[in-house]
């Protein structure tokens, strides 16, 4: 049987999604040959998984930013994928282009699960040449976006205001796709033995304090890992792009400890088996299913708020002192070694 799993977003939603449903889906289909499409930097961590026999990779080319541009991409992309005769292809994206694409297999007669537009591709053409689709059609799947999976509906609505008490690739694998197993979210790794020799015995952090929303942006990140090398503590931190995914994870794995803004690094992490500081911001932690995190710094944290700060304080939540955060990095490490 040959099944094709879909998932197109960013580099840590690949992680922390489409790895573990790889998976999961090989459990259920132990002969299965699975091929994983993705996008940019996501094929890289799929070639790892060791269940995975093809990766599909999309580029920025292959997904302009206008509509009929990217529709005649993914109509032959479609094409080129009903080709390979899949016997099942499974969309777990949320995005509209990817549901738009299961609908086209959908409508060429191939099995599908998951998500797909929720109106036939010629008819949905029909109304978007004719001026008959806002902009705001596409910014909420629960527009566009019908599903097999039962409970996908509580994706479409604000469910981290339920307050989930797992993070959100529990969330969605299990509570909206409906999987009752155990989520495996690890790839093999190996110890660096460039990054234990820097090291020398020290223990050893990373850093990723840098991303692209305003939030993710710690200001005091050279300050914090003076604090730490100065406890005898070697810090890295290397994560531009510029490693080799399988190097990525090997340090990680060889790693006690990841101090990081909420970005895809945390979920590089978790393949790699390395524990997690996370300074959360506004996001919940355990939405983003942190190991370790710091105390609330404001009574109106974990708002949720990704753009702005709805109480003007210019995310005070993320404004923590480098020394507070090297004092508790410090006694994680004597804890866990």
């Amino acid at each position: 049987m040959n099944i094709l799993l879909i998932r197109l977003m960013g580099l840590g939603d690949v992680a922390s999604i489409l790895v573990p449903a790889v998976t999961l889906y090989k459990q259920r289909y132990p002969d299965a040959a699975i091929t994983a499409l993705t996008y940019q930097a996501g094929g890289e961590i799929m070639e790892l998984h060791p269940e995975v026999d093809d990766v599909i990779c999309l580029d920025k080319a292959q997904w302009p930013d206008d509509l009929f541009p990217a529709a005649t991409q993914f109509m032959q992309l479609g094409e080129s994928i009903a080709a390979k005769q899949f016997e099942l292809i499974v969309n777990l994206d949320t995005w509209f282009m990817p549901c738009f694409l299961a609908r086209a297999l959908r409508d060429a007669g191939i099995e599908t699960q998951g998500n797909y537009l929720n109106q036939p591709i010629e008819a949905f053409m029909k109304m978007a040449m004719g001026g008959d689709i806002s902009q705001g059609f596409f910014d909420k799947p629960g527009h566009y976006m019908a599903s097999t999976f039962l409970n996908m509906k509580q994706w479409t609505i604000p469910w981290w205001d339920q307050h989930p008490d797992k993070g959100y690739p529990d969330f969605y694998l299990r509570q909206c796709c409906g999987f009752s197993e155990p989520l495996n979210m690890q790839l093999p790794c190996s110890s660096d033995a460039t990054l234990l020799d820097e090291a020398a015995g020290r223990p050893i952090v990373a850093l990723s304090m840098q991303g692209r929303a305003e939030y993710k942006n710690y200001q005091h990140n050279a300050q914090l890992a003076e604090q730490l090398e100065a406890s005898d503590v070697y810090c890295w931190s290397q994560f531009d792009g510029s490693l080799p995914m399988q190097t990525t994870l090997n340090r990680l794995n060889t790693s006690q400890l990841l101090v990081t803004v909420p970005t895809s690094t945390q979920w590089l992490a978790r393949l790699a088996g390395c524990p997690s500081l996370i300074l959360p911001g506004p996001m919940s932690p355990t939405l983003l299913d942190a190991e370790f995190w710091p105390p609330q710094r404001t009574d109106c944290q974990y708002c949720y708020r990704e753009s702005h700060c709805p109480e003007n304080r210019n995310f005070e939540c993320m404004k923590i002192a480098p020394e507070a955060l090297a004092e508790q990095v410090l006694n994680i490490l004597k804890s866990t070694l």
